[in-house]
């Protein structure tokens, strides 16, 4: 049900989580949990935190943690605040630290009772990552199972930030690796309707809002396809008003109603798709030889990551990189000329030519 689609797949890795690691019991303690801290409170909770790990300043008292505190941040705090910070970080199951946090009272100061504890360390328990690494090894098995292959990507990337954690002794962050996130879908019963259209040949009528309309507009579909491009979704189905293949934008589709009847139309998305770059069609017309010059400076980048299955080399050379290509002309191919500016020209067809020149002298009298 959840074939091809981001946010399903993550949503089915939560479940697959949730029935590996199960409920988390809190034992021997109570935790309680307060509002989500600040900005302010965190730059303070990183700061005791280096104060109780800095080897040439042991068992920090209560005063020396305030004068760092407000040498830092530029703001005077009281005991009352400070003591609420070190309770905090113990206790608080929202941040997820549970400091060992002890007062010595022989050397009157403060310390962690386990020697390379940090909040910056990695939060997960060697059990949990044995668990991790076992659903791991489980994903593996879908690697090239089409679009299962892709669910274990997510965890992939989770166990290799966990292993670099755990042999660094500190957590990899957003600041040092960021991953790309895929937007938030709108409506995933929608989604898993169309899912269900499409698997079982089923019509639906749709609503459907364009851009630029102030009202949207009732069709009798076929649901062929769901197609994601540039992280956001598309619907590809026969439209039975117009009867012809239409794409619609899953966002701009505004209610779905699966109406219980069947169609018997069969559809080949890699025939229909095969000299489109991105979700454009132009249906019935054949496609344009195409030929770019790229400059040496971005030749690597085309070889390495080509920009349709049809790319061929025709010339690599000092002057730069020729390639060849069979596309339908579109939007999505002329914005990504337009994207490498003076990087490339196009060669064949002419009118393309003139229109990317055109375009480029209409960007420059503004």
């Amino acid at each position: 049900m959840w074939k091809g689609c981001e946010v399903a797949k993550h949503h089915k890795i939560r479940q697959f989580f949730w029935l590996l690691f199960g409920r988390q019991k809190v034992t021997k303690r109570t935790y309680i949990r307060h509002m989500p801290a600040n900005k302010d409170a965190l730059s303070r909770y990183r700061i005791i935190d280096q104060a109780l790990r800095n080897k040439q300043k042991q068992f920090p008292t209560k005063k020396e943690l305030i004068d760092l505190i407000e040498n830092h941040t530029g703001f005077q705090i009281g005991d009352r605040t400070l003591e609420k910070d070190m309770q905090d970080m113990r206790e608080d199951s929202g941040l997820n630290y549970f400091a060992p946090i002890k007062f010595d009272k022989i050397k009157k100061g403060y310390f962690y009772t386990e020697a390379n504890y940090s909040i910056t360390g990695i939060p997960i328990s060697e059990e949990d990552i044995k668990r991790l690494k076992f659903a791991a090894k489980i994903f593996t098995r879908f690697k090239g199972v089409p679009y299962l292959a892709e669910s274990y990507r997510p965890i992939e990337q989770l166990d290799r930030i966990i292993r670099v954690g755990k042999s660094t002794g500190q957590w990899v962050d957003n600041s040092i690796v960021q991953l790309e996130v895929p937007e938030q879908m709108h409506d995933m019963e929608m989604f898993e309707l169309f899912i269900k259209s499409i698997l079982k040949k089923r019509v639906v009528q749709i609503r459907y809002q364009a851009f630029g309309k102030k009202e949207s507009k009732p069709f009798l579909i076929h649901p062929y396809l769901l197609k994601e491009y540039k992280n956001r979704w598309y619907l590809v189905a026969q439209n039975a008003n117009f009867e012809e293949i239409r794409i619609y934008g899953l966002d701009r589709i505004t209610s779905a109603k699966d109406l219980k009847e069947k169609h018997t139309e069969s559809f080949d998305a890699d025939a229909y798709f095969q000299y489109s770059l991105g979700i454009t069609v132009f249906n019935g017309e054949e496609p344009a030889d195409i030929e770019l010059l790229f400059s040496p400076n971005d030749a690597p980048y085309i070889l390495s990551n080509r920009i349709h299955h049809t790319q061929n080399v025709l010339k690599n050379d000092e002057k730069g990189l020729k390639i060849g290509l069979m596309l339908h002309p579109s939007y999505e191919l002329t914005m990504l000329i337009r994207g490498y500016g003076s990087g490339v020209k196009v060669l064949k067809p002419k009118w393309l030519e003139e229109e990317i020149k055109n375009d480029a002298l209409k960007v420059a009298e503004k």
